[in-house]
């Protein structure tokens, strides 16, 4: 860290010069911190009254602040009454004035002025940054991925330029063989955790059928649920295994720091790689399992992963506002999820 040479001066003359230096220091500073102004009106100003010439008291008032502004020019009154600017010497960073003359022992000087407070914008500012991430930071532990303790892990997970990111902790397949079921979108909370660029979805296919078809969607989070469609790839060819990925139709989508729902729709009964429970983030918005969830592992209890919209699409066009649960989609636990994938564009 660099800083400003001074040297002790010792038993010599100080010059204007030195004092020019502290001075610049100090502007420097202010500069760094964004110092806080605060306007004051009526504030009496002491003389000065202990100098050995009589003639000289009650020529100097200084007021309790320093580091008053010029701009807004301070006012200056006298009994009450504005004083001429051409009856007095202005030392606004003082935090005094310097009349031509002497003043009457009974006037009262008061001043208006904006000066320089010891609060610091900026340090405020990253005071309310600060508690903001440490708030985040709560949040994201009690409420993340499903692996207990790991959960604040899956939030520091870097996505990486030209890599795909799906809805949970593990940065890969971390399940095999999910059966999923033919006509029907399953769709899963996605967290951004910076502003990200996305040009692709895509899928591992592990058991694949003639004819086979995928597609894949991003959505907007509604209070912890899907809202409306982003963008949506083409279909994808899944007659046999292996990766599968396609582009957003309209091109890249921007996607900024926040929660988002990724979505895949499938024509067959087909079956994908994907994430346990304990690699996922749980539906944030999930009741307990009831009437309007999915159960298929008879009581994991490891948290709702996705939701299951089940119905005929026939080209496989995504809805443009996903339907409420109990419309059709349904809440879904199970013991593994053939996760969709997104892809932050290199």
């Amino acid at each position: 860290m660099a800083k400003t040479p001074f040297k002790k001066l010792g038993s010599v003359e100080i010059l204007s010069a030195h004092l020019n230096g502290i001075q610049h220091a100090v502007n420097n500073m202010e500069d760094v911190l964004g110092m806080k102004t605060d306007p004051k009106t009526g504030v009496q100003l002491l003389p000065y009254t202990d100098m050995p010439d009589p003639g000289l008291r009650y020529r100097i008032y200084e007021g309790p602040d320093n580091n008053w502004l010029y701009d807004p020019e301070p006012v200056i009154k006298r009994n009450g009454q504005i004083v001429s600017p051409s009856e007095y010497e202005l030392q606004a960073e003082y935090g005094a004035v310097v009349f031509h003359v002497q003043q009457q022992a009974s006037d009262v000087i008061t001043a208006d002025y904006t000066h320089i407070t010891n609060q610091s914008a900026k340090m405020e500012q990253m005071d309310s940054q600060h508690a903001a991430l440490e708030a985040r930071v709560e949040a994201l532990e009690q409420n993340g991925g499903g692996g207990g303790g790991n959960s604040f892990l899956a939030y520091l997970v870097k996505h990486y330029p030209g890599t795909y990111r799906s809805h949970g902790i593990s940065p890969q397949n971390n399940a095999t063989g999910v059966a999923v079921l033919a006509n029907s979108i399953d769709i899963f909370p996605f967290v951004a955790h910076e502003t990200i660029i996305c040009d692709m979805m895509g899928g591992q296919v592990s058991a694949a059928v003639s004819g086979g078809l995928t597609s894949f969607a991003v959505y907007t989070d509604n209070n912890g649920y899907p809202g409306t469609l982003i963008a949506q790839t083409g279909a994808v060819d899944c007659s046999t295994t292996g990766w599968k990925e396609a582009a957003f139709t309209t091109g890249p989508v921007t996607l900024q720091a926040g929660s988002y729902w990724i979505g895949r729709f499938c024509n067959a009964a087909l079956s994908f790689h994907g994430l346990s429970p304990a690699g996922i983030n749980p539906v944030p918005s999930a009741p307990p399992l009831g009437s309007d969830n999915i159960n298929n592992n008879n009581g994991l209890g490891a948290g709702v992963g996705g939701i299951r919209y089940a119905l005929d699409f026939g080209n496989g066009a995504f809805p443009e506002t996903f339907p409420a649960v109990g419309d059709g989609p349904q809440y879904l636990e199970r013991n593994a999820y053939g996760s969709p994938w997104i892809r932050r564009k290199p």
